[in-house]
């Protein structure tokens, strides 16, 4: 038993070195996508098993009949083995994910929000493929203007509202706002004019106008309320005209 705990633990230490090391320099500045850190995914290991497993259960029933006992104790003993290697690759990879996350665990928070450029209500391009995701996994949109934050956190940046707008397709930023629509790019930048007039982006979170909005992560909330309602507005209206509610 002491000896199984002890290569699990070296495992998850080799990984923690490879985690450590494997960013330096490293692009992807919200820490969305963890397959970086791994062989392969979570869902490729599963996947691949499957296929294996599926195989060698195929080879058992067309040519059962003709196997010796010893080829037969052979394939169901390779059956064990992938079913088994499977299992502790995926093991081992959850229980390293959660010890160098900074959440020690997955989380599931969620922010509702609003975007209005020029008085219009700017919709985000529709979900694609049987996730019905706009974004990725960790951090979404269902087409419900709800943010979900859902996984394993190794960077609080994942879960800010940059994280989200990269996610979806788009940027934010103190005077931009780029947002992917089923039109297009809707790019919302200070200056840039409503109703002919110079526009401004402004950003508020429960009412409150924030700044450097792209560094701001959602509060930790599953419900909402209590959890953030965050508005996003580029218009030529003075601060004081602005209604900064959602819904």
């Amino acid at each position: 038993m002491k000896k199984r705990f002890l290569l699990l633990l070296s495992l998850i230490l080799i990984l923690s070195l490879n985690f450590a090391f494997s960013h330096e320099g490293e692009e992807d500045e919200f820490m969305l996508d963890h397959s970086q850190l791994y062989p392969i995914t979570q869902l490729q290991a599963a996947g691949y098993g499957s296929l294996a497993f599926g195989v060698l259960i195929a080879v058992i029933l067309l040519f059962h009949k003709k196997m010796d006992e010893m080829a037969k104790k052979i394939m169901y003993s390779v059956v064990l083995i992938v079913v088994a290697l499977v299992t502790l690759y995926l093991v081992i990879v959850t229980l390293h994910l959660n010890v160098i996350s900074i959440t020690k665990g997955p989380v599931h928070w969620h922010a509702d929000f609003e975007i209005w450029v020029c008085d219009g209500e700017m919709m985000l391009t529709e979900p694609k493929g049987l996730s019905n995701k706009q974004g990725v996994d960790l951090m979404h949109a269902h087409n419900d203007n709800r943010i979900h934050v859902e996984g394993v956190l190794l960077d609080m940046k994942a879960a800010s509202l940059g994280a989200f707008f990269h996610a979806v397709g788009g940027s934010i930023s103190d005077n931009e706002m780029r947002v992917p629509t089923g039109e297009g790019l809707v790019i919302a930048r200070n200056g840039y004019t409503c109703n002919e007039k110079p526009a401004k982006l402004y950003v508020f979170v429960n009412g409150n106008l924030i700044e450097n909005p792209g560094d701001y992560s959602i509060s930790h909330y599953e419900e909402v309320p209590p959890g953030d309602r965050i508005k996003f507005v580029f218009t030529e209206k003075p601060v004081e005209e602005i209604n900064k509610n959602i819904g």
